[in-house]
């Protein structure tokens, strides 16, 4: 019997793997079984990206929502997850089902459950779906009878897109035609951030902009390694900026016109900053315990909290629904902000870096340099362990006794054990490790003021774990 086990994101498999259409059913089933349970009359949106068979799985969700007697709006085409999230709140909706899974290979596929509020579902919620998947492996389905007559399929791309613009400065653009290369990986931003660039004026190149379940043969996750073609074509033209999105769009990519590639955590620290200047202050600023620590200093030069969360976005979208956070990021590429649904979105992340862009007419490198100079510069990194199963257990058995005074010459100030094991060190510096839950995995991420001090960090982390 396959493990059906939701992670910070939802469920994902190997496609024909676990993820087969009998273990969709009963996924699809537990869902229907919780909303039933949940709300009164409810309707499911269901939402899928451009992956083998997605549109497929998301039928036979639909079959199965409807067989229990609720109603289904249905995606005409592939719909990128943050679009799915704000369909969920312009419409109403009880929640959705989205059949994507992001940027994992091509031969991975998933189901995301988004509730009523537009965000990523809670442990609670999600805790609850997942003791129905098992009651329903040692019962069984009962018999399928869809009701076509429950669905209704719809067409969001407008209404997301003249929402997420609403909350965009379109005076940033006036006098300034930017011109920018844009990669939506062969994923569902298709046609989104190209769109909406150009109805700011901009002049757009899009490559990678048509359906291919094999994502060209990388994964579809815009990082420094899978965008080599973007990072190519952007300095053989007079490009302004470079903007990608994930599989599924609720990650960002950022490029310097010159080809250097701008990190998560630079982007997040560059939109902390400036939204704060353009939009106003608010309460707080989020981040998770492995996100860059330079959003902390920019918060408190201007007096406002920064709330650090366990890793995945639900607890980001906590803050922003609960907390007055003017912006919530992670260092995976995440982020959203105050006045949004409270889902990552790459899309509106991208056009808010093309935003400060033509405002402040410098280059997101030149942006960032100068919040580095007011601010002070960190260095940050991440890396990712590869180890057996008894290997894992030891280093976790160690990271439970971690006893060190020092590390990298850097005396511990602080040990924070609520997703992995943080310590603050001296001068800035700080680590995190943290074990995949469904991988024999080990993530160590650290940050420090110089180059040198940081990969010491590591090398002394790793080598305590025995990796």
């Amino acid at each position: 019997m396959t493990k059906i086990t939701f992670g910070t994101d939802g469920w994902r498999g190997i496609i024909a793997d676990d993820f087969t259409f009998d273990n969709v059913k009963i996924v699809a089933q537990a869902i229907a079984d919780y909303v039933s349970e949940t709300y009164t009359d409810p309707k499911i949106i269901i939402g899928y990206d451009y992956r083998f068979h997605s549109e497929n799985f998301a039928k036979i969700c639909a079959d199965i929502l409807t067989s229990n007697g609720i109603q289904v709006l249905f995606s005409k085409n592939p719909i990128p997850t943050p679009a799915v999230a704000h369909a969920v709140v312009k419409y109403k909706a009880s929640g959705a089902i989205m059949i994507t899974a992001s940027h994992n290979p091509y031969y991975y596929n998933g189901i995301k459950f988004i509730p009523h509020y537009g965000g990523p579902a809670n442990t609670q919620i999600t805790d609850r779906i997942v003791k129905n998947v098992e009651r329903i492996q040692n019962s069984g389905i009962s018999e399928i009878n869809p009701d076509s007559s429950l669905v209704e399929f719809f067409d969001h791309k407008e209404e997301y897109l003249n929402d997420l613009l609403a909350l965009i400065d379109r005076s940033a653009f006036e006098g300034r035609r930017l011109k920018v290369l844009v990669n939506p990986m062969y994923g569902c931003g298709i046609g989104y951030v190209d769109e909406a660039l150009r109805r700011l004026g901009c002049e757009v190149k899009v490559i990678n902009n048509h359906r291919d379940p094999l994502f060209g043969g990388h994964l579809p996750e815009p990082n420094l390694e899978n965008m080599k073609d973007l990072l190519e074509i952007i300095k053989t033209e007079e490009f302004d900026l470079g903007l990608a999105t994930d599989g599924d769009a609720d990650r960002f990519g950022v490029v310097n016109p010159d080809g250097e590639f701008i990190s998560a955590n630079q982007v997040i620290s560059m939109l902390t900053d400036y939204l704060i200047n353009t939009r106003g202050r608010a309460s707080s600023v989020a981040r998770t315990v492995a996100t860059t620590s330079m959003v902390d200093k920019i918060a408190e030069r201007h007096g406002m909290r920064c709330i650090e969360t366990p890793v995945g976005f639900k607890y980001i979208a906590e803050c922003l629904m609960k907390e007055d956070s003017l912006i919530g990021g992670e260092e995976s590429g995440g982020l959203s902000i105050k006045g949004h649904v409270p889902e990552k979105d790459g899309i509106l992340a991208d056009i808010l870096v093309a935003e400060a862009v033509a405002r402040l007419q410098k280059s997101p490198k030149e942006i960032l340099d100068k919040v580095e100079s007011e601010y002070g510069k960190l260095y940050n990194k991440r890396i990712d362990i590869r180890t057996t199963h008894s290997k894992k257990q030891e280093a976790l058995e160690r990271i439970k006794n971690f006893g060190k005074d020092s590390v990298a010459s850097l005396k511990c100030l602080e040990y924070r054990t609520r997703d992995g094991l943080k310590v603050i060190l001296e001068n800035e510096a700080w680590f995190l490790v943290r074990a995949s839950g469904t991988e024999d995995l080990i993530r160590i991420y650290a940050e420090s003021r110089d180059m040198d001090t940081l990969e010491k960090i590591l090398s002394e982390v790793k080598e305590y774990l025995g990796l």
